[in-house]
């Protein structure tokens, strides 16, 4: 019976185990830090978020992020100059995603999850469009083997400590699309461009005159429609503090 009770015991505790890992699964490093989703915009092309979550299916939870009005509000954010400053280019046009500066990534509700989600669910309006679009994002295990590899932090300040790319980030584009990198350790890691999971009209007393987007085109004197995606598919950001490299170079 003792024999027994052993046995058991030991089967329990390797139970445990496994599903703690599973649980758990993220780097034993306290400098991992919980993921976030984040968004830049091209600056004309002006967009907003209204929800914004990841999911795991595996520990069946759904975790949020905290609202993202900032995106719109912040000064710095809708100032041109402040963007094309923050770059060190004065020659930004307005036009692309600008990588650092035009984003906000708001953290998780509560203490936020380390464990990585197996969906992302992003959700939000183009005030170019008049739609609102779902945007919705299977995090394979090769995005998650990418966000798991340290990187040696690039601040003085935590010099021999690890550094890890735990931020999701989208750019939004005026059509609906949406480019998704990797953020963190002054590197951002391209993962590829998404089309919308669902796309519906937005508001019925949309006009250009009431517009973000156009008025924002008409400060800068930009054309903005037909869309001239020469420039919107243009990636800025800062060559002195970041680099950009793909999934494929992530994984080496």
């Amino acid at each position: 019976m003792k024999c027994d009770f052993k046995i058991v015991s030991i089967l329990t505790l390797i139970s445990a185990i496994a599903a703690c890992s599973a649980r758990a699964d993220f780097p034993n490093d306290e400098r991992f830090q919980p993921w976030r989703i984040g968004v830049a915009i091209p600056w004309v092309y002006v967009s907003g978020v209204t929800e914004a979550y990841g999911v795991n299916e595996k520990n069946d939870w759904t975790s949020l992020m905290l609202p993202y009005s900032q995106l719109l509000l912040s000064d710095s954010r809708r100032n041109i100059n402040y963007i094309r400053e923050d770059l060190q280019r004065q020659d930004y046009d307005g036009y692309g995603i600008a990588l650092g500066h035009s984003d906000f990534t708001p953290n998780q509700i509560g203490l936020g999850y380390k464990t990585l989600p197996d969906e992302l669910y992003l959700y939000w309006n183009s005030s170019f469009t008049n739609r609102h679009y779902a945007t919705v994002v299977k995090v394979t295990p090769q995005i998650k083997a990418a966000m798991k590899k340290p990187y040696p932090h690039p601040s003085w300040r935590f010099e021999g400590q690890n550094c890890y790319q735990t931020t999701f980030k989208f750019g939004l584009l005026p059509d609906g699309r949406a480019k998704l990198w990797l953020e963190g350790c002054n590197i951002y890691t391209y993962v590829g461009v998404f089309a919308p999971a669902r796309s519906e009209l937005r508001s019925p007393n949309w006009t250009k005159e009431t517009s973000s987007a156009y008025y924002a085109a008409k400060q800068e004197g930009l054309t903005i429609d037909p869309i001239p995606w020469d420039k919107v598919d243009k990636v800025w950001y800062n060559k002195k503090r970041d680099t950009i490299q793909t999934l494929d170079d992530a994984l080496k």
